[in-house]
């Protein structure tokens, strides 16, 4: 309950502060040639600030553009793009084999994880990202064209919250 009663509390998430490197990562992407970058997030059922605050944390921190690209769903599985850079370990839903690839972002309720060899993971925002988006680019076996990377966030109670990205 005293988990709950933080995050359920108004300003929660637009006070939430941005992960180091996350803001000048995304500009960085959405100004890639044949690349588009949406904000996967789910929302919270719950809460009845959360889908108002995110979109207020965005047009704050990212600005009106990044508003825009804004995809809220709780089923993450049924969203069309290349990559997803969740810090959800586990992401299921309708869709048994989602179109992207999950990039599993490290914060602190993950860093224990053991992947498979498979599954790539992304350390922080400092770490190489580009190289995940180059690499995913130079093994497709699809013609040139428009690149999507999703960047997801979970949102749960459990543990310390992740930070937005």
């Amino acid at each position: 309950d005293k988990v709950a009663s933080v995050y359920e509390s108004p300003g929660f998430f637009l006070d939430l502060e941005p992960i180091p490197g996350a803001l000048e990562a995304m500009h960085e992407m959405h100004a890639m040639h044949d690349t588009e970058v949406f904000i996967c997030t789910s929302p919270l059922i719950k809460y009845q600030h959360c889908v108002g605050e995110k979109y207020s944390w965005v047009d704050k921190h990212l600005g009106p553009q990044f508003v825009e690209r804004i995809i809220l769903t709780r089923d993450k599985t049924v969203v069309l793009g290349d990559l997803l850079i969740d810090d959800k370990d586990t992401i299921l839903g309708q869709e048994e084999t989602p179109a992207w690839e999950h990039i599993l972002f490290t914060c602190c309720h993950n860093q224990h994880l053991v992947l498979p060899p498979e599954k790539r993971r992304l350390l922080s925002w400092r770490d190489d990202w580009r190289e995940i988006i180059e690499s995913k680019r130079d093994t497709a076996a699809v013609a040139p064209g428009r690149w999507t990377v999703l960047k997801g966030r979970e949102d749960r109670p459990a543990g310390k919250p992740s930070r937005a990205k």
